[in-house]
């Protein structure tokens, strides 16, 4: 089972250009602690017998749902990141005008 590595906290200076960032990388340290929380819990979450005892599958739909929320969330901080880096009001700069003049 695969588990999320968390993407990091945002600088001062990155929470400046995109203060969303903040509650993003929020969400993403809980993601990876539920992760790890279920995972110490129920031990190789494949092949219990989900008949006797659902919490098991929940804790797989969990992990599931939780990794596929880590891998947008760590796209979105990427995709972010780049944006401002590249230009101050967040959006990601054109390359060439538009009479088709090559960018460099």
């Amino acid at each position: 089972m695969n588990v999320p590595v968390f993407f990091g906290l945002p600088s001062a200076k990155e929470l400046s250009d995109a203060p969303q960032r903040a509650i993003l990388a929020a969400l993403d340290a809980n993601l990876v602690l539920v992760v790890r929380a279920l995972q110490a819990r129920h031990h190789g979450l494949h092949g219990y017998d989900t008949t006797r005892d659902p919490l098991p599958l929940l804790a797989e739909a969990i992990v599931a749902c939780a990794l596929s929320l880590h891998d947008v969330l760590a796209t979105y901080d990427d995709l972010a990141r780049r944006a401002t880096s590249e230009n101050c009001d967040g959006s990601i700069l054109e390359t060439g005008d538009k009479e088709g003049d090559i960018p460099f």
